[in-house]
């Protein structure tokens, strides 16, 4: 089987989207077919720690509209293109309409959504308002529509025309002994990064954007947590400019590090107590899977799929979608009081990945699909 992958952006970028269709080329490959990835030349960000992948092609980008890259190139790419299977990523990017109106009406095409955004701005609701006769178009032209959860699949329902056998929920996936490290290796951590292990550690790992809100973790901790003996680890990259105006606000508790070494960013995982992420724009983010694996519970807000796998308290606390600074902090500050309940959160948490979320499901459910559209030509 011959699968072609589009998506707007591919490694050496650095996101869920470009993690997702990396995992999954890997998997189509060790499984014996054949993959390739479709992609613009704006995942070609420089200072990523990921090189330039063989298997994609970087379509060079005509313009783009809101960092959506639209690519003449990438069009004529998919024209060509003779795959028995497409898989598209998220239908509110450019390359993925390209890709529905290149590819031939008899095409075995399916797509994952990547979160479902309603729009945080007058000017972001007018543009999801113009844009929804082209994301309709994208819906009628695709076979089977994956959603990570069911909340994302109710509000694609809910917005868009779909057929009652198009739309299937898939959650992510990681696979969890990958993300295991021995204990020599947390400690090693802990040294070359000057991490107390007496002292509680909150992690949070994202890209530095404004819509993955590390402000709010940064203004919880500095305003709101000053008392606390208490180390905070901010993991991400992003503009120098944002990132600078983070690090002047932030009080002596915030450490931040950039372009940490796979190996370093697993023992992290272990090395901490307690994950925060506060996201407003979410598909189903596997840091969340990773932080559980490593047996941490999850203070979080309800974006994309996160409240189909953190339940609040089981797993976590799941804020409201615009938390204040004060409720973040008294989130945190709930498991800091409290070793015992951190504990038997992420015990919880760790069990919890493992039996329902492993890549390996998730492939299989994707690979079947994909042989059942071709059953079906």
């Amino acid at each position: 089987m011959q699968v072609t992958q589009v998506a707007h952006v591919y490694h050496p970028s650095f996101g869920g989207i470009e993690n997702y269709a990396h995992r999954l080329h890997r998997s189509l490959e060790a499984d014996g077919h054949t993959s390739r990835v479709v992609t613009t030349d704006a995942s070609l960000s420089p200072g990523s720690p990921v090189e330039p992948e063989s298997h994609a092609d970087y379509c060079t980008t005509d313009f783009s509209l809101f960092r959506n890259p639209f690519s003449l190139e990438l069009y004529r790419r998919l024209r060509r293109d003779d795959a028995d299977v497409y898989h598209l990523h998220s239908p509110w990017f450019l390359p993925t309409l390209e890709a529905v109106a290149a590819l031939p009406d008899d095409a075995a095409v399916t797509m994952t959504v990547h979160g479902f955004d309603t729009g945080r701005s007058l000017t972001q609701r007018a543009l999801n308002v113009a844009y929804w006769p082209f994301a309709q178009y994208i819906f009628s032209q695709v076979d089977r529509v994956f959603v990570l959860g069911e909340s994302e699949g109710h509000r694609v329902t809910g917005r868009f025309r779909t057929r009652d056998d198009q739309v299937t929920v898939v959650p992510n996936g990681i696979d969890p002994e990958a993300y295991d490290v021995p204990e020599g290796a947390v400690d090693g951590f802990r040294e070359t990064y000057g991490i107390d292990p007496d002292v509680p550690t909150v992690l949070y790992v994202s890209r530095l954007v404004p819509v993955k809100r590390p402000d709010l973790l940064v203004d919880a901790v500095t305003n709101h947590l000053a008392d606390e003996d208490v180390q905070v680890l901010v993991v991400g990259r992003g503009d120098p400019e944002y990132v600078g105006s983070l690090v002047q606000r932030a009080g002596p508790q915030v450490r931040f590090l950039s372009n940490l070494p796979f190996e370093d960013l697993k023992a992290a995982y272990h090395a901490a107590d307690l994950f925060v992420a506060l996201g407003v724009s979410e598909g189903f983010p596997t840091v969340l899977l990773e932080a559980m694996n490593g047996g941490l519970p999850v203070v979080t807000t309800p974006a994309g799929a996160v409240p189909d796998v953190v339940r609040d308290p089981e797993n976590g606390r799941v804020l409201d979608r615009k938390p204040t600074a004060a409720e973040v902090a008294g989130a945190i500050r709930e498991y800091l009081d409290d070793p015992e309940l951190c504990r038997t959160t992420g015990e919880r948490n760790r069990a919890l990945v493992r039996e329902a979320y492993t890549w390996d499901g998730v492939y299989e459910r994707i690979r079947d699909t994909y042989e059942e559209l071709l059953a079906e030509r």
